[in-house]
């Protein structure tokens, strides 16, 4: 989880810079906006890239066994909604910039008073758009910052609580599972239409379906129901107890190395 906590500074303080230029850009209607959007546009897309992979990261991660994680989740899905809509907020100034180019044929007209008259008209809804932008990229830098401190602060009380409580205990049987399914996971699902169910580790090697539902039943192995038994549900050791449960067992009873 460091190295999350350490993406997530490093991506609030590249937000942080670009709210700065962001706020910094003093622009006039034309082409000279437009080349001063683009790298911005690129930026900001790039930006959001990053955020989607952290939260990808943070929510396959152990922290979401962690009490108050759901809403860190959210808080750092708002932080890819915000850089979402300053790439929008962008993208609208660039709209709104008048561009040159060659008018339809017709009756001739005073090209500079009408020039005049779109870059007047789009100033104001450039400057609107680009203030938004500069919100959108404060709110997401400062969530980055406000998860990060909020992860660590999380972790260390979680970390004492444990330390202050016992880890569950288990069998050698449930030991041996909880090894397995800790090295790459497995998955549970219905074998027969009368509802009988296996479970495999990674290597397609059988798993005691008693042993796992016990496993189950105390929060030590995880399961995505996302996907229902007959398609197949993945089997994962995520939760802070699981992992607690094999730490001590592996202190007071060596492994049998027999598969349950």
């Amino acid at each position: 989880m460091h190295a999350e906590i350490t993406r997530l500074r490093q991506l609030g303080s590249d937000f942080e810079e670009l709210h700065s230029e962001v706020r910094s850009l003093t622009l006039a209607p034309g082409t000279d906006a437009r080349q001063q959007l683009s790298s911005k546009i690129v930026a900001t897309n790039e930006l959001v890239h990053r955020a989607m992979e952290c939260l990808a990261a943070l929510d396959g991660s152990q922290y979401t066994a962690v009490p108050g994680s759901r809403p860190a989740l959210e808080a750092l899905a708002s932080v890819v909604y915000s850089a979402t809509v300053t790439s929008s907020d962008l993208a609208a100034v660039l709209l709104e910039n008048p561009l040159e180019g060659a008018p339809f044929p017709g009756p001739p007209a005073d090209e500079a008073a009408v020039r005049k008259a779109r870059h007047e008209k789009a100033r104001p809804a450039m400057a609107e758009h680009l203030a938004d932008a500069a919100h959108q990229l404060d709110l997401a830098h400062t969530g980055c910052y406000y998860l990060a401190s909020g992860i660590t602060r999380d972790l260390k009380q979680h970390a004492e609580q444990n330390q202050a409580t016992a880890a569950p205990k288990i069998t050698d049987s449930q030991y041996a599972v909880l090894t397995r399914l800790s090295a790459g996971g497995g998955t549970f699902y219905v074998i027969s239409r009368h509802g009988a169910l296996k479970a495999v580790d990674k290597d397609r090697a059988t798993v005691n379906v008693a042993t796992l539902n016990a496993l189950i039943k105390r929060g030590l192995v995880a399961v995505d129901t996302t996907t229902s038994l007959h398609q197949g549900q993945r089997l994962y050791v995520v939760t802070v107890e699981g992992h607690r449960a094999l730490a001590q067992h592996k202190l007071t009873t060596p492994p049998s190395g027999q598969r349950p």
